[in-house]
């Protein structure tokens, strides 16, 4: 697998089919491509990433791609989840999997779009929000 290749398979897949969608195959490939990122990090690859969970858990796959952005530079990885998270167009499974990543990545440049994900119809997302703003605060009160 290529770089090149790797990154067209997610531009490809914004976002990734819902669950009952899916095929072994594309998460197979999606699965492949996480794996590529977290030997190979690239910055392209992070808002990808954000923008690439469908709706459901990706077979189980959404929760390791966590691991390929402890690979990046830090700032990029926040201001990605910042971006992704202030865009009020995205659908909620994109919004609940960066409001959960956001608790990772604590930073105050999160807050604004924690609060539009705090605002959402869909009490899975809320209470992600929650947790992050929450972690947000305990970092806050430590520094």
């Amino acid at each position: 697998m290529t770089k090149d290749d790797a990154l067209n398979f997610l531009l490809r897949h914004q976002p990734m089919p819902c669950d009952k969608d899916l095929t072994q195959d594309i998460i197979n490939k999606y699965d492949d491509v996480r794996k590529f990122f977290i030997k190979n990090p690239d910055r392209k690859a992070i808002e990808l990433f954000l923008r690439s969970f469908g709706e459901g858990d990706g077979w189980g796959v959404y929760q390791l791609v966590e691991d390929f952005f402890y690979q990046c530079c830090n700032i990029d990885v926040k201001k990605e989840i910042q971006k992704v998270l202030e865009d009020i167009t995205i659908p909620d499974s994109i919004r609940y999997w960066v409001t959960q990543i956001a608790a990772a990545f604590s930073d105050e440049i999160l807050r604004n779009g924690l609060q539009v994900s705090l605002q959402s119809k869909n009490i899975d997302i809320r209470d992600a929000a929650k947790v992050a703003i929450n972690q947000l605060d305990e970092y806050k009160k430590k520094n």
